[in-house]
């Protein structure tokens, strides 16, 4: 596994999330499209980087499963950020939608900027989700150090179960 790969793209990430818009009269469709663009090629530059790692899943150890599982974790939290900026794409470009969220928020009837105020928002929630996977892509780069989750525990006995079966 090659580390300083995911710090870089940590880095990537953290400088994409300051460009994100801060208000409304900065979002724009075309923004949109280029972030949940970039979102696909962070996801496939991690989908790779496991999947060329795992070819030959027996020659993977404990520790550096536990960092995979990190990117993962990591992996997890862009395709999250990229549902909230396709959901915000999805207001910008959707009357329908806007006419749902007046019905359930008739006090919002008269906001003529409600789809850019709402994007503005999901823009928000996607920074915070990337900033969590960048957290795990650096995490992953840290030799030497206690990875921040616990490698998993091994069973004494693969059949036995704690969990009682289900009917």
């Amino acid at each position: 596994m090659a580390p300083p790969a995911f710090a870089g793209l940590a880095r990537r990430i953290d400088a994409h999330v300051a460009e994100f818009p801060a208000t409304a009269a900065d979002v724009s469709v075309a923004d949109l499209l280029d972030d949940i663009g970039m979102l696909n090629q962070y996801l496939q530059h991690i989908a790779e980087h496991i999947q060329e790692r795992f070819a030959n899943p027996d020659n993977v150890g404990l520790a550096e499963r536990t960092l995979l599982c990190e990117t993962v974790e990591a992996a997890g939290q862009i395709a999250k950020a990229q549902h909230y900026l396709t959901s915000a794409l999805t207001y910008m470009t959707a009357g329908f939608r806007k006419e749902l969220m007046l019905r359930s928020y008739p006090h919002l009837a008269h906001d003529p900027d409600l789809a850019l105020t709402i994007a503005t928002e999901k823009y928000g929630e996607a920074g915070n989700r990337l900033r969590t996977a960048s957290h795990w892509l650096d995490s992953t780069t840290r030799t030497g150090q206690r990875p921040t989750t616990a490698p998993p525990r091994l069973r004494s006995s693969p059949t036995a179960s704690t969990m009682p079966a289900r009917r």
